[in-house]
């Protein structure tokens, strides 16, 4: 069965409540038959991820962070824990930033993140990240237990 066709959750990590709103509408548009999974801090993540383990419930598809929660630290430290998890159920991590500094960039792939994206502008160039999120983490990508 193509994973496109089934189910699949996303947890979004997203402290900005307009960015919430936006970031809903173009995961409904763009990701059909996926749920995303809203918390707006690392710990809620966190949280939810120790939960899908001990209950041996899917992980989610992938993961959205916003690095900055409202510190950075708190995100680098989510990419810490995750990034301890086993990788059978370690989902990879999208982190979306408002942030396009070197350092920052470098910092969440040395912590473990998959991808970084920064932010964009305006609506349609959401909906642009977001079918290019669709083809390759949904599409293309083999994931563990997936």
């Amino acid at each position: 069965m193509n994973s496109t066709n089934r189910n699949q959750t996303l947890l979004v990590v997203e402290d900005n409540p307009d960015h919430q709103v936006l970031l809903r509408y173009v995961i409904q548009r763009s990701l059909a038959n996926t749920t995303p999974i809203f918390t707006d801090s690392a710990d809620q993540a966190l949280a939810y991820l120790n939960e899908c383990i001990a209950n041996k419930v899917t992980p989610p598809k992938l993961i959205l962070l916003d690095l900055y929660l409202p510190k950075a630290e708190y995100g680098w430290q989510f990419l810490r824990q995750v990034k301890q998890m086993p990788a059978q159920v370690r989902p990879p991590v999208v982190v979306l930033s408002i942030s396009r500094e070197e350092d920052d960039i470098a910092q969440a792939y040395q912590l473990g993140a998959s991808s970084f994206i920064s932010k964009p502008i305006g609506e349609a160039q959401w909906l642009n990240y977001f079918e290019t999120i669709r083809r390759y983490w949904w599409e293309t990508v083999v994931l563990p237990n997936q």
